[in-house]
């Protein structure tokens, strides 16, 4: 079985649940070795934090076919014993070296993406506009970055804010570049967990995520890490809004 060296964060959905009850993130990492995307699942939640660095031993799911997908090793016997298979490092990639590193994986087009079938990828967005939408069922089903519907692996995921939370974010944006979707303009789902934690957290006041995420925010870069889902390979989510503080120029 494989094992897969200096992995960075990059980012991780919201916590789904499995069939049998464990609770569970899908990880979206970028290896500093081989210069690609990495898709590593079932991780515990709150084992890892965006750029945390890491090894870990994989297998391949035989029902999933997406680019890079891995399953921790003997992830279902080992469940309570997988700090075996993973070695987290000490330290966390640089803070002063995180742009950097999003700007030398380079920005591609939604379009780009489908094409190709990537498992991931990282868009310069056009934001136009970010919609909190009301769920009308929580039992309704949601495609998460991790699976689909229940019947579809061994380990079937379904995302807990079904039951938690009453409101889906959404962003509206154009990628920066040449998309060659017939429809420039995507509307997405965001899993990003942060999101999910800022309305658990503030349950009435929903609707100033938009401002939290600082999407409208001048001052601040953008950038969107979208995947791919497991039964719809060409329809792509947004797992995280990476964000940075602009540098202020001195002048002389």
């Amino acid at each position: 079985m494989p094992r897969l060296n200096n992995l960075v964060v990059i980012g991780m959905g919201a916590p789904n649940q499995l069939k049998d009850g464990r609770r569970s993130v899908c990880v979206c990492a970028w290896s500093l070795d081989n210069n690609c995307f990495h898709r590593v699942y079932p991780v515990p939640p709150k084992w890892f934090r965006k750029w945390d660095l890491f090894d870990v031993e994989v297998e391949k799911n035989p029902q999933d076919h997406r680019e890079n997908t891995w399953k921790i090793k003997n992830s279902k016997q080992d469940w309570n014993r997988l700090y075996q298979w993973i070695y987290p490092h000490r330290k966390k990639y640089p803070t002063n070296k995180r742009e950097k590193l999003i700007q030398e994986i380079g920005f591609t087009t939604l379009g780009n993406l489908i094409d190709n079938m990537r498992s991931f990828g990282i868009i310069k967005p056009k934001i136009k506009d970010f919609e909190l939408v009301q769920k009308r069922d929580k039992t309704e089903k949601q495609l998460t970055l991790g699976f689909g519907n229940a019947e579809d692996l061994d380990e079937p995921f379904t995302i807990i804010n079904q039951a938690d939370y009453k409101y889906k974010p959404y962003l509206v944006y154009e990628c920066e570049g040449n998309c060659n979707c017939k429809n420039r303009t995507h509307r997405q789902s965001i899993t990003e967990w942060g999101c999910f934690e800022y309305m658990r957290k503030f349950p009435n006041k929903e609707m100033n995520l938009k401002d939290n995420l600082r999407l409208f925010d001048d001052d601040w870069n953008k950038y969107v890490l979208v995947g791919n889902i497991h039964k719809a390979p060409k329809t792509y989510i947004i797992i995280d809004i990476l964000r940075f503080k602009k540098k202020k120029v001195m002048l002389k």
